[in-house]
């Protein structure tokens, strides 16, 4: 059996998190260079998804109003870099929700859905 690329498991979250009414984005980080410069886009480290958990929460789970979401996607064998983990851990610090999630179901269990 196939494993699912780290890009179909993105979209599989975002569309649990649609469902859901958790409003939620991939973000695309990275850099190129234009015309001689260095252009960055986003943070180093910043999550795949980002997103806001409602304040009413869903199902049996009740979150903090506008409690920002940030999930990093990994594939099976994928690792965390360490400016990943450092983005995860201020997220979760500043009382945010942050994790790794290598399938829907993690993300369901992180959520309580």
């Amino acid at each position: 059996m196939k494993r699912p690329k780290e890009q179909d498991t993105v979209n599989a979250i975002l569309k649990f998190l649609a469902l859901h009414r958790i409003p939620a984005w991939h973000m695309r980080t990275g850099a190129t260079k234009i015309g001689g410069r260095f252009i960055r886009f986003g943070a180093v480290g910043m999550a795949d998804i980002i997103g806001v958990l409602p304040s009413t929460g869903v199902g049996r789970q009740r979150w903090a109003p506008g409690r920002f979401l940030a999930i990093e996607v990994k594939s099976a064998a994928g690792t965390l870099t360490a400016a990943q983990q450092g983005f995860l851990s201020q997220v979760n610090w500043a009382g945010g929700k942050a994790f790794l999630a290598r399938d829907v179901a993690t993300v369901a269990r992180e959520l309580g859905l």
